[in-house]
């Protein structure tokens, strides 16, 4: 691993782990002023672009460093062994063994992460079947080698726990509550609350492909940081090829919901993908990355200017999305057909794939982008996640299994 260092351990990093560091001899970073056991440990990964996570290494342990859900400086711990030192380690709080085995996946975007990672296998239960898009793990339900554990409040604990997992891997968002856990984490079966939705970088949402990879042998870490640095140079590579566009397109993001149309902060992922496509969205409000709620009024004035409407909801159908209001019949972007969303790769149940493995690809989403906003730009790209919305699509999600 001391040659891994070596290659991504570079000085522009200095300032990152400067900071880390800080953190830690603080000793704020881990709940109530717990002590950081691993605090002089050597690191072992620090993300470019990742705010959520980062590695250390103590002899063959790795140290995994965990965001708190909704802190910005706060770390949860989790230590992986060498599964040869089970006798060792197995049963203490926190410590999972690598590499891992047997792996609950309480979102899809988990899965995609093992999926470009190539372990699938590992993976035993999953929760929301109906949103998954993913072919081997729906077929492995089918035949019952993958449970369906449940969704949120009626997770199925039992089976859970009979099925042994060496890790959990969950998510909290605001204002639904994760009781419906207590009982694993009191049962000290290691559930690990990502946050690599909270990531408004899209490369940053791919790095986590990298911590997952900790949970696997060095070959698999290896492998991760090669392919998602040729993900970084080709994503920085097309930002490089917008800078030669001819105007800056203004584009409408989403439609009303009761009564409400709720516009992405400046600093959200979609801001970013679509700046960095050499767009910027209407009504975005900067220095937060959290959606605004803006009044129907407005948000009509604002379709009014739009050069192009992006993620219109759920809509497939033109048609369909004129209809909803008999004033959307006047909007310039559907009158000129300038209307596209990110619903290509979609399921029956309402999932879509642009949110599960379209987080490992930001480069492909952002070459989509970038066919819509800048044609010319990328003449031969064929869009992957985006459709154009038109009068022959029926509003009904397809059923897309890749």
């Amino acid at each position: 691993m001391r040659a891994i260092k070596q290659l991504y351990f570079v000085c522009e990093r200095l300032c990152l782990l400067c900071c880390i560091v800080s953190i830690s001899l603080l000793g704020g970073s881990f709940g109530q002023k717990q002590k950081d056991l691993y605090a002089d440990s050597a690191f072992l990964y620090i993300p470019d672009y990742a705010q959520g996570f980062f590695l250390k290494e103590d002899g063959d342990n790795r140290i995994l460093y965990v965001k708190k859900s909704w802190s910005e400086s706060e770390y949860n711990q989790y230590i992986l062994y060498p599964r040869c030192d089970s006798a060792i380690y197995k049963g203490k709080k926190n410590h999972i063994p690598y590499p891992i085995q047997n792996a609950i996946c309480l979102s899809t975007t988990h899965i995609a992460y093992l999926d470009v990672l190539h372990k699938l296998d590992v993976i035993t239960g999953i929760s929301g079947v109906k949103y998954l898009s993913n072919s081997i793990i729906r077929g492995n339900v089918d035949t019952g080698t993958v449970y369906d554990i449940g969704y949120e409040g009626t997770i199925n604990t039992e089976l859970i726990l009979s099925l042994h997992p060496d890790v959990v891997f969950a998510y909290s968002i605001p204002g639904v509550s994760t009781a419906y856990l207590k009982p694993l984490i009191q049962m000290e079966l290691p559930v690990i609350f990502w946050e690599d939705f909270l990531e408004a970088h899209p490369l940053g949402k791919a790095e986590y492909m990298v911590s997952f990879s900790s949970f696997f042998d060095s070959a698999c870490m290896v492998n991760a940081f090669s392919h998602f640095n040729e993900i970084c140079s080709v994503y920085n590579h097309l930002c490089s090829t917008t800078h030669s566009r001819v105007y800056d397109p203004k584009v409408l993001m989403n439609a009303p919901f009761n009564e409400v149309w709720y516009i992405p902060g400046g600093n959200s992922y979609m801001a970013k993908l679509v700046t960095d496509a050499g767009g910027s969205i209407l009504g975005s409000k900067g220095g937060t990355s959290e959606s605004q709620p803006v009044g129907l009024e407005q948000s009509y004035l604002y379709a009014m200017e739009a050069d192009f409407w992006l993620h219109p909801n759920a809509y497939r159908n033109l048609d369909d999305l004129a209809n909803s209001d008999p004033r959307f019949s006047q909007i310039p972007a559907i009158k000129e057909q300038r209307v596209f969303n990110n619903t290509l790769r979609s399921t029956q149940g309402g999932g879509t794939d642009f949110w599960e493995r379209g987080v490992t690809e930001p480069h492909l989403i952002l070459s989509d982008l970038i066919k819509i906003l800048h044609p010319y730009l990328l003449p031969d790209h064929k869009m992957y996640y985006y459709e154009q919305i038109s009068n022959s699509h029926s509003s009904a999600p397809l059923s897309f299994l890749p």
